[in-house]
């Protein structure tokens, strides 16, 4: 079966900003609707997002779904509603599972700093056994590729990876059924012979593994497989 791919290119990503807030929208979500900006498999959003200093943004919940949050500069605050007030800081990864009803607001606590961060969507029809999870990793550990997303009882996976210019690496599919996205954080990669820099992403269908080259210093990648 013939492999099939798409390029996200930034410059081509949706916006919304309010106060306080601002957004990128890899994918059509909520307002925003663009030819051939479909949501990739169950994958539903990935969304590069901005909090300035003291503000909050809460997420409307109306389906079940897997929410990933990944800072890239400063920590969050998310409070579920439920007595409990989390802390996801750069080098971690939370998700949780939220269903319709459920209250969820993230919160930049810094008083003086704005916060980046990626909030990922993922459709669970049938949640994992785990409803949330906190996973520390560390991208000082260089030229390899590190979970970030493996839930019990989830058909999908996650990892990242910081490399050096000119490394190769290889990511190996947990189902070739699966969709895999892939998403450039910093720097500029070579992935499956396509030119990708920061910001783009690239879908692929009917793949077992995934090839790329980092083309520059520190280059972060972001691979996400989904059923």
């Amino acid at each position: 079966m013939d492999t099939e791919a798409q390029i996200y290119l930034q410059s081509r990503r949706g916006h919304f900003q309010a106060e306080g807030y601002r957004a990128f929208y890899t994918f059509n979500f909520e307002h925003y609707e663009a030819e051939n900006r479909e949501p990739s498999g169950t994958l539903l959003a990935l969304n590069d997002e901005t909090l300035l200093p003291q503000f909050s943004r809460k997420v409307n919940v109306n389906e079940p779904f897997q929410i990933v949050l990944l800072p890239l500069v400063g920590a969050i605050e998310i409070d579920e509603g439920k007595g409990d007030v989390l802390y996801v800081d750069s080098g971690e990864s939370l998700c949780v599972t939220v269903m319709p009803g459920d209250n969820f607001v993230m919160t930049n606590p810094y008083p003086y700093q704005s916060v980046n961060y990626l909030q990922i969507r993922l459709l669970a029809d049938n949640p994992p056994i785990q409803k949330k999870a906190v996973n520390a990793f560390d991208l000082n550990n260089k030229n390899t590729l590190i979970p970030i997303l493996d839930f019990v009882g989830s058909s999908g996976k996650q990892v990242i990876g910081k490399y050096e210019g000119r490394q190769d690496g290889l990511y190996i599919c947990k189902n070739p059924a699966n969709s895999i996205f892939i998403f450039i954080i910093e720097g500029a990669f070579e992935v499956q012979n396509r030119l990708l820099e920061k910001r783009d992403g690239l879908s692929l269908r009917n793949v077992s593994e995934v090839e790329f080259e980092a083309l520059s210093n520190d280059a972060i990648i972001l691979i996400l497989e989904s059923a």
